[in-house]
């Protein structure tokens, strides 16, 4: 009974060797989101060079968006992949992906952003699975930097991006476009959905570019936005001390919000996961998450089912030897009897990402075979913990 109990409690992935869902052509920058429909996966690849005189350099090669729904209870994929965006020309350039389920968890988007040489022109949209509200944004004379968000506040969908590394919202309820009173900027960034019709924003500046050592230092930092996606709260510094930083990944929990980023005091320090727990309107407390002596990197998280709790996943690892685990983490402290490897074994892996829809966990995360000429693929599974 007591080792049911604990085999319950793991974080591993089920089935055990994930479903693919990538089409032999390769895949990068997975985003995923659960609603009470189904799973959606999207994710990146890159195009056939195009035919001789359709313009461009010879060693172009354009950015192609994908995406495929699947079943929650099988995670069986229900149709082909459908193409959801791409670069049309050499001087269009297409950001990563953000995915989010709709407020009312009947649907999800998956959103992107192109930026145009020359011009500078922005334009971001969203592509929709079952009912999820609107959110556009475009800019006639921006510049590409590449951050972009999808999250929900209220009943509003939120979207954020970047134009020349500003930070711009957009919620449905209004479509107006907005930037921030203060000044800062922002190359990678989180949105999740909060309570009391809010939503939280992570982000990951280098303001503090050069510090006190001369390298390059990164901030994490967070603040709340209203359902009309302007900002409710003033940015809180999470990072206590400066040094590399990775992505920021944000969850709501229990009425404060939980970012965790990598870490590294040095260039040659190794990679270690911190958790922020940042409550609006207190101090905001971090800590050092222990998942071992290998280098910890690039952490999804979202709420757990248990009170108080969240479920972690990350890279572990070094070169070709990083594999994707996950655990819960509960009360600013990972649980260590839910640590379990998601990815297969002797199997590169990593930058994995999580989903809920409030009853399970799905997580999506890319292995590259190391068979000659083998592309690299992306599986999903659902979490044994919830």
């Amino acid at each position: 009974m007591i080792a049911a109990m604990v085999f319950a409690q793991l974080c591993a992935a089920v089935p055990s060797e994930g479903v693919v869902v990538t089409e032999g052509r390769g895949g990068y920058g997975a985003v995923i989101a659960a609603h009470s429909g189904g799973v959606v996966v999207g994710w990146q690849e890159t195009g056939p060079r195009p035919s001789a005189g359709e313009g461009g350099p010879p060693d172009w090669r354009p950015r192609l968006a994908y995406a495929r729904e699947l079943d929650a209870a099988t995670l069986a994929p229900r149709a082909a992949a459908r193409s959801i965006d791409g670069e049309e020309a050499y001087y269009a350039h297409m950001t990563g992906l953000a995915a989010s389920a709709s407020p009312t968890g009947d649907g999800a988007a998956i959103a992107s952003c192109q930026c145009f040489g020359g011009t500078g022109r922005i334009a971001c949209g969203h592509t929709s699975f079952g009912a999820f509200p609107q959110v556009t944004a475009t800019r006639e004379s921006g510049g590409c930097s590449g951050g972009i968000a999808l999250g929900t506040a209220g009943t509003s969908s939120v979207l954020a991006y970047t134009d020349s590394a500003a930070v711009r919202f957009v919620g449905s309820r209004s479509g107006r476009d907005r930037g921030t009173a203060e000044s800062f900027t922002a190359d990678r960034t989180a949105l999740a959905r909060a309570d009391a019709d809010r939503a939280v924003f992570a982000w990951r500046t280098s303001d503090n570019a050069g510090g006190v050592t001369g390298e390059s230092s990164y901030d994490v930092l967070a603040m709340t936005l209203d359902a009309d996606a302007r900002p409710s709260s003033r940015p809180v510094r999470l990072t206590a001390a400066t040094g590399r930083v990775g992505a920021p990944a944000i969850a709501w929990v229990s009425g404060s919000a939980l970012v965790t980023y990598a870490q590294a005091a040095t260039a040659r320090a190794p990679w270690r996961l911190s958790l922020s727990t940042w409550t609006p309107g207190r101090r905001h407390a971090t800590s050092t998450l222990r998942t071992g002596r290998a280098p910890a990197m690039a952490p999804s998280i979202v709420a757990s089912r248990s009170p108080g709790c969240a479920v972690l996943s990350w890279t572990e690892g070094t070169g070709r030897r990083t594999v994707v685990r996950a655990g819960r983490v509960c009360h600013g402290a990972l649980d260590p009897t839910t640590v379990a490897q998601v990815s297969r074994p002797g199997v590169e892996a990593g930058d994995s990402e999580l989903a809920t829809d409030g009853r399970s966990v799905y997580v999506v995360w890319q292995e590259v075979p190391s068979a000659r000429g083998a592309r690299e693929e992306l599986r999903v599974a659902r979490l044994g913990c919830d």
